[in-house]
């Protein structure tokens, strides 16, 4: 299969150009805006990914292809989660829609779902617009998607919803500090990481904490360097974090342990700035809990994203009721997810993010519920 980005000033125009280098056959994977800096500020234009393969109308599922050519572009994931005046842009938006359709007495619209697959997606809370796009995608297939189908279109619809970026490679030496709110289970994560490097991967662990408010936080630690027989150090500032990191400077990766910051607690929050520049390398990563509300998970974003994440871990999955409440917000702040945490045994119980995972969980819990 041939996979080709193409660009224009608009979307017709992008379309233009995959019809004559791809033709009329071409299947649209996805559609997005884009921004580049020019002589009188930033143009806006639009990108399609699109694919052309021969044998594709003969190979493709029809599952596959309705996706493909109905479903709703997901939005690609960022570097970075969307904070700040983009976040409170696209959160009003969404507001905007709600309102709209109360003013107006409108309720969702779920006539294609059908009301045994609305039914599901709305217990496990996945968002009204996300429930809106989806019958509308359902909607644009038409007569390609038969009613049993909706279900399985439903799911890798979804999995297109979820930013994974998959576990980070780990054949580089790295410094890991992991952050994050009160509660969300830090600690138990860098010991699964730790667990996994040192005796799955057979590579040099070392471990620091900077946890030093929580009572028994160095004990819980300790205890968990000592089964992995990992070395553990102590810090209480930005200086000794530093010299701590050049006395383990021959181990393959450094975990760091940070205590957990209410989100609405700016002042805490800012003091792990300074932590984590207090030498080059150093790698955050936000912990948060699949179980946190939709306020709760955009505060803690909203807030954390005073710090250069460049990694995340959803914890609590095992704990998570609400599923497509969690796809929703993942999707909404374009938070890339490199680990799912699903328990608390040290250290099976973490794995790399995969997109389809979720969805999975998500129809597999109404079943049981069923």
């Amino acid at each position: 299969m041939i996979v080709r980005s193409y660009s224009g000033r608009s979307v017709p125009e992008a379309l233009e150009k995959v019809k004559k280098d791809l033709g009329e056959a071409a299947l649209i994977i996805e559609t997005r805006t884009v921004s580049e800096p020019g002589m009188f500020g930033r143009r806006v234009g639009y990108e399609i990914i699109a694919a052309s393969d021969p044998e594709a109308e003969r190979t493709t599922p029809r599952v596959m292809r309705a996706v493909a050519e109905f479903a709703a572009p997901a939005a690609r994931p960022a570097a970075r989660p969307i904070a700040g005046e983009q976040a409170l842009d696209l959160e009003l938006a969404a507001i905007r829609r709600q309102l709209a359709r109360l003013a107006t007495g409108a309720t969702v619209p779920t006539a294609h779902l059908g009301d045994d697959l609305a039914g599901r997606l709305q217990g496990a809370e996945l968002p009204a617009e996300m429930l809106a796009e989806l019958d509308e995608a359902i909607s644009r297939a038409g007569d390609r998607l038969e009613p049993a189908q909706r279900q399985d279109f439903a799911q890798l619809w979804l999995r297109r919803a979820v930013p994974c970026a998959g576990t980070i490679d780990w054949s580089k030496p790295r410094r890991l500090m992991v952050v994050g709110p009160t509660g969300v289970g830090k600690t138990t994560t860098i010991a699964k990481l730790a667990g996994e490097l040192r005796l799955k991967r057979n590579q040099r662990v070392a471990l620091a904490t900077i946890d030093t408010y929580r009572v028994g936080a160095t004990d819980q630690l300790r205890a968990y360097a000592d089964l992995l027989d990992v070395p553990l150090e102590v810090a209480q500032t930005p200086a000794q974090l530093a010299a701590v990191l050049e006395r383990f400077a021959d181990y393959d990766h450094v975990l760091i342990d940070t205590a957990g910051r209410s989100p609405a607690d700016a002042a805490r929050v800012h003091e792990l700035k300074g932590f984590s520049r207090c030498r080059p390398g150093i790698q955050v990563a936000l912990a948060i809990a699949a179980t946190a509300g939709r306020a709760e998970f955009a505060a803690v974003v909203e807030r954390f994203s005073l710090l250069p994440l460049e990694h995340s871990v959803v914890t609590k999955l095992d704990e998570c009721a609400a599923i497509g409440r969690l796809i929703g917000c993942l999707r909404r702040h374009r938070l890339n997810v490199n680990w799912f945490a699903t328990g608390q045994e040290v250290p099976e119980d973490i794995q790399p993010a995969d997109a389809a995972m979720l969805p999975a969980r998500l129809f597999a819990a109404n079943a049981v519920a069923a």
